[in-house]
């Protein structure tokens, strides 16, 4: 599904009830292809991130989260043989597992040799537990475990506006439906306004971040 990403995106998505965290994480995984069989670990019954990412559509998507599964990922083997899947997702996973390196070297286990993992994590967003909220991820911390975890090829890349939008993202659902469109075009206005006198403050404060990796 191709998609126009711009204002007028932004605006309705947020009027719908998005946060700006999610809008434009959906923009990043537009940029990425799932293929083949593909393991959406941890991201419930229905993702919204399947709407943006190209070749969803011919995938063989297999959905595992603990709210329907009732799998650990901590401590319980994901249910998929050795170099079985093609695609792995690890979207808004990481920062609730203490026991991160389980669930990485688990979803290196799956994967084929040359497989992809594709995952999001946030930054500069509020207390959130599904269960728990343990982690915020720097990208040093990021290419460091995945190497840890035996991927190769790790690109991570930040995601996000400047400091003052990563405040809107922290208020936005407080505000009522039809206040959020207008009260980003403030935001956006001053976050611009700050990113030309500040420049190196929108890769201080990023609000999240994409990494791939290869088995």
């Amino acid at each position: 599904m191709t998609h126009q990403f711009g204002l007028l995106h932004t605006l309705k998505h947020l009027y719908r009830g998005q946060t700006l965290m999610r809008i434009l994480m959906n923009q990043e995984l537009s940029r990425e292809r799932v293929h083949g069989k593909v393991a959406d670990i941890g991201g419930g019954h229905e993702p919204d991130y399947f709407d943006y990412f190209a070749g969803a559509d011919d995938a063989e998507v297999q959905k595992i989260d603990g709210s329907f599964t009732g799998i650990d990922f901590e401590k319980d083997l994901l249910p998929f043989a050795d170099a079985s899947i093609d695609t792995a997702l690890l979207c808004n996973v990481l920062e609730h597992m203490y026991n991160y390196r389980f669930l990485l070297e688990q979803t290196h286990r799956i994967l084929v040799p040359g497989g992809r993992l594709i995952g999001i994590v946030p930054f500069w967003v509020g207390y959130h537990p599904d269960p728990h909220d343990y982690f915020r991820y720097t990208h040093e911390a990021l290419l460091k475990i995945l190497t840890d975890a035996g991927f190769n090829t790790v690109s991570v890349r930040p995601f996000g506006r400047g400091p003052i939008l990563a405040n809107f993202n922290t208020i936005v659902l407080s505000l009522p439906c039809a206040l959020r469109p207008v009260v980003y075009l403030w935001y956006a206005f001053f976050d611009k306004l700050f990113l030309r006198l500040r420049p190196r403050s929108g890769v201080r404060n990023p609000l999240g971040f994409v990494f791939t990796a290869n088995r």
